[in-house]
């Protein structure tokens, strides 16, 4: 199973948020955590969100680090290929 994929973001209503994307077979979803001891949760990414996932991403495929299929499905935004 390949590692998730974070980042940190800053909320205007929770504050500073841990975000992870995670793959599973082809399935993606995002994982965001309010605190260091606060559980995970699921939610739905928005553009920004998309759009900070495509980069981190390219950069790790370019050193060998994300598979191509997750690549593709990163730039389908998640859809079905």
């Amino acid at each position: 199973m390949p590692r998730p994929i974070g980042w940190t973001k800053k909320d205007p209503d929770l504050g500073k948020l841990k975000i992870e994307a995670r793959f599973f077979g082809s399935k993606l979803t995002f994982h965001r955590q309010n605190g260091r001891f606060e559980p995970w949760e699921i939610f739905t990414p928005d553009n920004e969100d998309w759009d900070t996932l495509n980069e981190l991403a390219e950069n790790k495929f370019r050193r060998g680090k994300v598979q191509e299929k997750q690549m593709r499905i990163i730039q389908a935004r998640g859809e079905k290929l």
